[in-house]
């Protein structure tokens, strides 16, 4: 039992040590700042931040880790995730967004239709929407141990609680500046981990390396 522990602890150092160039939170704070930069300006496309990120997102991150973090740290291929770990977000979410849509619901059948919604979108997206995005982050610190993790999370809950209470912005406009706000502060974390990383650790030979699942 004691092996199989430190190995499931290995393992779990190793994903750790994926996070510490700071590149997956620099691509995710860009995302998050341009999407909700997106969603403050009515004129412009939401969707096509994400069509990029889909796209993008992935070959721009694995093409600056083989030209900046591979020849540091050797190339490590890491174990696919759980396919229970993904489903439990998503079904989370769902669960959620279904939650909220009752609670419309109900807001319109009890106060006037239009006052209904107004107070939805005043009150009820901005922390709900906060609360949703915080999963993610609680995810990072919980699978991987990074605690900066939990900080994204409190960032998100705080933001999307102060929308309404100093009457900040509501609806989707206060979702954007949310993952603005949010966004950008992972984003700042992200370049100085990545610079830190850079300056601590000179370029090696590369290695490869498969770490399997215990």
């Amino acid at each position: 039992m004691s092996i199989e522990l430190n190995l499931k602890e290995i393992e779990r150092r190793a994903k750790h040590s994926v996070f510490q160039d700071g590149l997956s939170e620099i691509i995710l704070g860009t995302f998050l700042f341009f999407y909700g930069g997106a969603l403050t300006v009515k004129s412009f496309p939401w969707y096509l931040v994400v069509i990029v990120a889909i796209f993008l997102g992935k070959p721009a991150l694995e093409r600056i880790k083989a030209k900046y973090i591979y020849p540091r740290t050797g190339y490590v291929k890491m174990p696919p995730e759980p396919k229970s770990t993904g489903k439990g977000i998503i079904i989370t979410t769902i669960s959620s967004i279904v939650v909220l849509i009752g609670l419309m619901i109900l807001l319109m059948i009890v106060m006037d239709k239009g006052q209904g919604i107004l107070f939805f979108l005043a009150y009820i997206v901005p922390p709900a929407s906060g609360i949703l995005m915080a999963i993610g982050p609680v995810w990072m610190g919980q699978r991987y141990g990074i605690m900066r993790g939990y900080i994204y999370a409190g960032l998100f809950v705080l933001s999307g609680i102060a929308m309404p209470l100093f009457e900040i912005e509501t609806g989707y406009k206060a979702v954007g500046l949310i993952c603005t706000f949010v966004g950008f502060v992972i984003l700042l974390v992200g370049g100085i981990t990545f610079i830190n990383f850079i300056r601590r650790n000179e370029p090696r030979t590369i290695e490869h390396q498969e770490i399997t699942n215990v």
